[in-house]
């Protein structure tokens, strides 16, 4: 997962914006850190179709550890945030938990 300088999209409150920084993409994920943020723990993993948040202010090596995680996990191949919302609804609480468990897991050493 190389990470390169250059322009990427979230999701805000004011709908999509496009941000300069550094970003990887890993489908279907995306780890960013914007531009003059240089401190270890200002990288950022989002969900790439929905541009949701997944985890923020952790570092790089974090962030690619929560990314190889959470791949095995179909329900963020879904497009959108909506249809994730929809597919967690139906999901056990024991695969929303395991998920839950992962995105809160603190950084290994």
């Amino acid at each position: 997962m190389k990470i390169t300088k250059g322009s990427f999209r979230i999701i805000t409150a004011e709908g999509w914006r496009t941000r300069e920084g550094s970003v990887s993409y890993d489908y279907p994920f995306y780890i960013f850190r914007e531009e003059g943020h240089t401190a270890k723990h200002d990288w950022y993993v989002s969900h790439m179709s929905s541009g949701y948040s997944i985890r923020k202010n952790i570092s790089l090596k974090h962030a690619r550890q929560l990314v190889k995680a959470l791949k095995p996990f179909p329900l963020f191949l879904l497009p959108d945030g909506e249809s994730i919302a929809k597919e967690q609804k139906r999901m056990t609480n024991h695969k929303l938990i395991q998920i839950q468990n992962i995105v809160n897991q603190q950084e290994k050493p």
